[in-house]
C-alpha cells in the first residue's frame, strides 16, 4: 500500500499510525477530509489514474475480493471458486431477462453489489457515502449469511475510528460506455453500465475495481493500488454525517418497492451458494 498523503500540509490533519503501522492521515474536520482527498484525485489524474473511496471500521493489511476470502494464493482453490461463480451468474442471467438490456461486462460487477462474492471490490464515488460505511457495521444472519442489516457504530471510547481508502484504477475508457480499463486494474461504473431499474448502485454512487492479471488467473490481494489511507474519530465521521435521509439505509439500499431490479433478483428466488453467496435481504 503506497501512503501518498505523508508529505503534504492540511490544517487540523496529521500523520498517525493504524493498528498495523502504517501511516494514514488522520484528520479533525470535514474540510481536512475534503482537501486530502481532493489532493489525491489532483495529482493522480496527472498519472491517468482515478481516485475512488472505500470506507471501512478498519483496516486491514490486504485488499481481497470476497470471491478469494480465506484462500490464499492458492491457484487451484482460486480457479474452483471463479467456476462455481461463473456457474451462478449465468443460472441468474438466464432466468431473469433484464441482463440482456446492458453489457455483459456489467453482469458480475452488478451482482457483486447485491451481494454476490465475486473478483470485484465495491468502491464508491462519493466521500459521504464512504463516511457512511465507515460509520455503520454490517451484521448478517441465516444459513447462507443471506440476511443483512446495518447499525450505526457507537462510539465507545476515545480509540474508536472511521477509515477511508483511497483506491487508484486505470482511468482510461475502455470503449463502452462505464468500462474504465487499463494495464493494472479494470474498472465499471455502474451508473453508467446498468440501468438506474437497478436503484442501489445509482443511489450509493457505486462502482466496481479488480486487478488485472495473467491469463485466467488475478492476484488475489489488491492493495497496491491503496493510495492513501483517511482516519478520523468515530464521533466526528457521525456528526458530520448527521441525520440527513439521503444517507440513510432507506435510501443507500433501496426497499425492492422501489429498486425493481432488486425486485427481479429477489424473485427469482436463486439457489444460495456457500463459496459464491446470494442475493443479500437487506434490513433482515
Amino acid at each position: 500500500m503506497a501512503n501518498l498523503l505523508g508529505n503534504i500540509s492540511i490544517r487540523n490533519a496529521e500523520i498517525a499510525k493504524d493498528p498495523h503501522g502504517q501511516e494514514v492521515l488522520h484528520v479533525r474536520d470535514p474540510h481536512a477530509l475534503i482537501q486530502a482527498a481532493g489532493y489525491l484525485k489532483f495529482t493522480r489524474g496527472k498519472k491517468n489514474e482515478a481516485i475512488y473511496f472505500r470506507g471501512q471500521s478498519e483496516t486491514y493489511s490486504t485488499l481481497t475480493p470476497s470471491l478469494f476470502r480465506g484462500i490464499g494464493p492458492n491457484q487451484s482453490a482460486q480457479s474452483k471458486r471463479v467456476m462455481e461463480q461463473n456457474r451462478f451468474i449465468a443460472e441468474i442471467v438466464g432466468k431473469a431477462d433484464i441482463f440482456s438490456r446492458f453489457p455483459q461486462f456489467a453482469h458480475e460487477p452488478l451482482l457483486q453489489h447485491y451481494g454476490l462474492s465475486t473478483t470485484w471490490i465495491d468502491l464508491v464515488d462519493n466521500i459521504w457515502v464512504a463516511l457512511w460505511f465507515a460509520s455503520h457495521e454490517a451484521h448478517v444472519s441465516g444459513k447462507q449469511s443471506q440476511y443483512l442489516h446495518f447499525e450505526k457504530r457507537m462510539p465507545a471510547t476515545d480509540h474508536e475510528f472511521a477509515y477511508i481508502l483511497l483506491v487508484a484504477a486505470d482511468s482510461s475508457q475502455a470503449g463502452p460506455p462505464g468500462l474504465f480499463k487499463g494495464t493494472e486494474t479494470e474498472l465499471v461504473d455502474l451508473r453508467v453500465a446498468c440501468p438506474s431499474i437497478f436503484l442501489r448502485p445509482h443511489a450509493q454512487h457505486g462502482v466496481l475495481f479488480r486487478r488485472r492479471g495473467k491469463g485466467n488467473l488475478r492476484p488475489t490481494d489488491y492493495s497496491d493500488q491503496i493510495r492513501g489511507v483517511i482516519r478520523m474519530r468515530l464521533s466526528d465521521a457521525l456528526s458530520w454525517l448527521g441525520e440527513a435521509k439521503t444517507l440513510g439505509i432507506h435510501t443507500l439500499f433501496p426497499p425492492p418497492y422501489y429498486d425493481q431490479g432488486y425486485k427481479i433478483l429477489l424473485d427469482g428466488r436463486f439457489e444460495n451458494s456457500r463459496k459464491v453467496g446470494s442475493i443479500l435481504i437487506v434490513g433482515a
